[in-house]
């Protein structure tokens, strides 16, 4: 029987795992980009977006996790999206590059009021492959065994693939939500090899409602966001959201609790196609005596499908009159 491995090799090893399953989750601004946690958003807005997001998990605390993503998305004629991105990790000694493709299919339903129906929805589905790796120095380590199999894996970088599907709606523009069902490639592959159990169910769910208060020219968005990942090591997870723009959401704040004891303040603005989300989140466990909370931060700019047509027809018109 082999040795124990070193104590923080062996955490390196479960991090990547966990957050193999839970890297969306990570993010907070999901309320301003649904397509974080779900494939079905892609396109969804009618709107050409890209975004750089970069988070810093456990500030203060060293070698803690750091996170870039760069996303693009859009539609694709009337019932399309499609959306990519690219995300790299470093977390201690163990780092991961991630490429994901999102690909939705939009359609109406109900009756038409004012030439649009209802209810908007999309079915859309993901896949994804990673590269998880250790570093080099990592055999330095007086308690490493030479050799070992686990360990040799991932200095030679390991390559997993995956894929989830999910649908996303919104009714009268005012209400919106959906359900992600999460990987279902990794799923199946454990319960293949006998590593979890059949009901295995993983799952990311959003609903939050658009409320106007004319007399305070404010808009209130409270939402939630569930997430499960029926795994060991693997929290059940809430968070509770309360978001309010000002001057058309040129101005935006907010406030999000979640049930792992941590408190989240956002703020933002949305001027012209330009975005600029920052949030800083702060635990209540006995591990924030060791960090100094995490901040997060998204850049981004879009454009309307709308605009870009009507950029096109006045181009037409003006060589028709050359």
């Amino acid at each position: 029987m082999k040795k124990m491995l070193p104590t923080l090799v062996l955490l390196l090893v479960a991090m990547a795992s966990v957050l193999n399953a839970q890297d969306e989750a990570i993010f907070n601004h999901y309320i301003q980009s649904p397509i974080i946690i779900n494939p079905a958003a892609a396109g969804f807005a009618d709107e050409y977006i890209i975004q750089l997001n970069t988070r810093a998990q456990w500030s203060g605390f060293e070698d803690s996790p750091k996170t870039g993503v760069i996303r693009v998305n859009g539609p694709i004629g009337e019932s399309f999206g499609i959306g990519a991105s690219v995300f790299s990790e470093s977390a201690a000694q163990r780092n991961r590059l991630k490429g994901k493709l999102d690909v939705a299919f939009r359609f109406g339903l109900g009756k038409e009021v004012k030439g649009e129906q209802p209810f908007q929805a999309s079915f859309g589905f993901y896949t994804l492959v990673q590269r998880l790796s250790l570093d080099a120095d990592v055999i330095n380590n007086p308690q490493y065994e030479p050799g070992d199999q686990e360990i040799m894996a991932y200095l030679d970088g390991r390559n997993q693939f995956d894929a989830g599907i999910g649908i996303y709606g919104t009714y009268l523009d005012r209400v919106f939500g959906g359900l992600t069902i999460n990987n279902l490639v990794s799923n199946r592959l454990d319960n293949i090899s006998g590593q979890t159990t059949s009901d295995n169910f993983n799952f990311t769910f959003l609903l939050g409602q658009h409320f106007r208060i004319e007399d305070l020219d404010v808009n209130l968005t409270p939402s939630i966001m569930m997430r499960n990942i029926q795994e060991d090591g693997h929290p059940f997870i809430f968070d509770f959201n309360l978001q309010a723009g000002f001057l058309d959401d040129q101005f935006i704040a907010g406030l999000s609790y979640r049930n792992l004891k941590a408190i989240g303040l956002l703020l933002g603005t949305e001027i012209n196609g330009f975005q600029l989300y920052y949030s800083f989140d702060l635990g209540f466990g006995d591990f924030q005596q060791y960090n100094n909370g995490s901040h997060e931060l998204t850049v981004g700019y879009a454009i309307g499908r709308g605009s870009i047509l009507d950029s096109r027809k006045r181009k037409v018109q003006e060589e028709k009159l050359r």
